[in-house]
């Protein structure tokens, strides 16, 4: 660009005109030469035969044929000719019109030559004036139209930046118009209503839909929340359909939380009803909404007996791990339990079928577990009432002497788990009680104690031990101190096992 605009500088200019400078000839063209070229009237064609005579002027040799084009032009069109005639009115002679010129006087030829010779020189420069205007006119339209395109691409880029088009969201998910918005910065407002037709984030209505906005425009959405979730449904008699049509009915009233689960069933056919549960319970049939939990069951007919499931080595399970496996495969197990003197409480001791075996679902499989080393009462007959304690390891034990009209000092009477009983350690065990004898009840001289003193005295002394001993009191005028006993109607000496001792208790009273 800056190489084509240096075309239309002052300094080329010049350069061009001295290149071009324009020498006029010395020699007049007279009346004569006029005269001798035997022009009487000039038409088209004569016109044409005088170009030749011009050219062999001086002329010739300063004045190119685009000059000469441009001088006879600029004379035509200039403002200077025929009283400053302007290019609209040169116009109006057409160039038939020149055609048809067939009078031309011989001094009209003659003052046209002359003039046409004598401003080859004088207005040469004011033809390259003209020509030098002509290219700053262009070079400044250029500018001109260069700066406009800059401004409307600018503006228009702003405008680009500024505003978008808003797509037909309309049926597609709020999701995609979210992603869509947050691209282009452009702020949604979204407003939910029920719409038992639509599913929910679906938009069903929008605003200023392929338009082009403002990004700063809030572009406002009406999306779908689905079926009414609090809307009563009057459920039918499922036990009466089938599960196609149990299945019908869920789907064409948007049922989004009830189900069908479908079970084995020896007894019911195949997509037959089973039963229905209500995971809240205090809804009914006739209370029924939406929103509330339903599960249907219906039966998938009898469970086919295959043997596809394989059977692992349990001896390194535990009870629970072999539960565990029962669950998910859905075979049972049976346990059955045996004492073991080698392997602890609840390990494998056998299983019924063998690793690497495939049962079925209908199929048992009994695993034997171990109890353990078994801990067995003992016969607390053979020890004393000081060895008893620990007579028996592991197990708990309590000795004690009661008294005993029957059994001597020290002989056994009794113990409450039989000899011989077995416990494993998964058994609750309760306590064994070995019981002694501590011969007959003797009453003991209980002189001096105080009458308070007598409830401890006989409940620790005869009563706790087995002896049904009472007593009585009886207040008897004594010097002694208010309150002491002074005398027993059983003293040192013994008693049956029940009996009624009577006590005197002084009043403090002389006798």
């Amino acid at each position: 660009m800056s190489d084509f605009l240096s075309n239309f500088t002052s300094d080329k200019y010049k350069k061009d005109a001295e290149e071009h400078k324009l020498v006029m000839p010395d020699t007049e063209v007279t009346e004569t030469d006029i005269e001798n070229s035997s022009v009487a009237s000039v038409d088209s064609d004569t016109l044409e035969d005088v170009t030749p005579d011009l050219s062999e002027v001086d002329i010739s040799d300063a004045v190119s044929d685009e000059m000469l084009e441009d001088a006879i032009t600029s004379d035509f069109s200039h403002e200077a000719f025929e009283g400053e005639k302007n290019e609209e009115n040169f116009t109006d002679v057409s160039e038939d019109e020149l055609d048809n010129e067939t009078d031309v006087s011989d001094d009209d030829l003659e003052s046209f030559l002359m003039e046409l010779a004598a401003s080859s020189s004088e207005d040469d420069m004011v033809v390259k004036d003209q020509s030098f205007a002509k290219k700053q006119k262009i070079k400044r339209g250029i500018i001109a139209g260069s700066s406009l395109l800059a401004v409307i691409a600018i503006a228009w880029f702003y405008y680009g930046q500024t505003h978008v088009k808003l797509p037909d969201f309309t049926g597609k998910s709020v999701s995609t118009a979210q992603t869509w918005a947050d691209e282009h910065k452009v702020k949604l407002e979204v407003k939910r209503v029920y719409d038992f037709e639509k599913e929910a984030n679906i938009v069903i209505k929008e605003s200023d839909k392929n338009r082009t906005i403002s990004k700063k425009k809030t572009v406002n959405l009406t999306a779908s929340l689905g079926a009414n979730p609090k809307e009563k449904i009057e459920l039918p008699d499922f036990s009466k359909m089938p599960v196609a049509e149990a299945r019908e009915f869920i789907k064409k009233n948007k049922l989004e939380n009830t189900s069908v689960q479908l079970d084995y069933s020896e007894t019911v056919a195949k997509d037959t009803y089973l039963k229905q549960t209500f995971a809240n319970q205090a809804v009914t049939p006739e209370t029924f909404k939406r929103e509330d939990n339903l599960t249907l069951y219906y039966s998938k007919g009898k469970e086919p007996v295959v043997q596809n499931i394989e059977v692992p080595d349990f001896s390194s399970q535990t009870k629970e791990q072999i539960n565990t496996w029962s669950k998910e495969k859905g075979v049972k197990v049976a346990f059955e339990y045996a004492e073991s003197e080698s392997l602890e409480a609840d390990k494998v001791i056998s299983q019924s079928v063998a690793k690497g075996q495939k049962v079925s679902k209908v199929d048992t499989i009994t695993i034997k577990l171990s109890l353990g080393k078994p801990m067995t009462v003992p016969d607390f007959s053979r020890f004393t009432f000081d060895e008893s304690s620990g007579a028996a390891k592991n197990l708990p034990v309590i000795s004690k002497q009661v008294y005993s009209d029957t059994v001597p000092y020290g002989g056994f009477i009794s113990q409450s788990i039989p000899a011989g009983t077995q416990y494993f350690a998964k058994d609750t065990i309760p306590d064994i009680t070995a019981v002694y004898s501590l011969g007959r009840v003797y009453i003991k001289d209980l002189k001096g104690q105080t009458e308070g003193d007598l409830q401890g005295t006989f409940y620790n002394d005869y009563t706790s031990k087995g002896a049904n001993i009472s007593y009585r009191v009886q207040y008897v005028n004594s010097p002694e101190t208010k309150g002491t006993v002074v005398g027993q109607s059983s003293l040192n000496e013994f008693v049956p096992l029940s009996c009624t001792v009577f006590i005197q208790i002084s009043n403090g009273h002389e006798k």
